[in-house]
């Protein structure tokens, strides 16, 4: 007969692992309704009833409709942490590696996650908690980028101001469909974090 100690990590972690997959079907589910409907014609209940659950273990794992949408756009941030990473793997700095970077990653990424930067955008708007988790997320995602020159105040607040440029203009353009030549944005855009990285680099403030 086994004894009450040994038995006791089995149940938790049989309750952990209940907890991990309500929590997971809950951000799928939203994911779904908040692509079907948007964020702002979605509810709670909505994504209760597409979860097949409750009020009550929705309100167990996420304070709101807004801290689900961050939730679910920080399922996200393993993969961008990955795309700006690149930067610092660069063989060589120079304009056409930087353009290639942001054609092939960075608009990739931000096409293959629309719904999660709809719903975070919108969620940040109506919850200023929300919109700080956001600026934490892109200040880590660059001290985790490794960039050179961005490892002091300086250079880390030069380089995540980067980052929030490039994040908004991907928000107007490729989640919100603002039209641009596309060729000529990543002309621009090229030049810009060219001039920029090669800054940090080299240190110059």
């Amino acid at each position: 007969m086994r004894s009450g100690t040994t038995a006791a990590p089995a149940r938790n972690a049989f309750r952990e692992q209940q907890w991990r997959e309500a929590h997971e079907r809950y951000l799928l589910c939203a994911g779904t309704v908040f692509e079907r409907l948007g964020y702002h014609a979605a509810t709670v209940a909505d994504i209760v009833v597409a979860a097949n659950g409750s009020r009550a273990t929705f309100y167990a794992h996420f304070r709101d409709k807004a801290d689900i949408a961050a939730c679910l756009f920080e399922r996200t941030l393993p993969a961008g942490a990955a795309m700006y990473h690149r930067v610092a793997e660069f063989p060589e700095l120079n304009r056409e590696i930087v353009r290639v970077w942001l054609d092939e990653h960075v608009l990739g990424f931000w096409s293959r996650h629309r719904v999660e930067v709809e719903a975070v955008n919108h969620a940040m708007a109506a919850d200023p908690s929300v919109a700080a988790r956001h600026y934490r997320w892109i200040v880590d995602a660059v001290r985790l980028a490794g960039w050179p020159g961005a490892d002091d105040q300086v250079g880390l607040t030069r380089a995540s101001l980067l980052v929030l440029q490039l994040e908004r203009l991907c928000y107007h353009w490729i989640v919100r469909g603002v039209e641009h030549d596309r060729q000529q944005m990543l002309d621009i855009l090229a030049d810009l974090w060219f001039r920029e990285l090669t800054l940090l680099r080299e240190g110059r403030r």
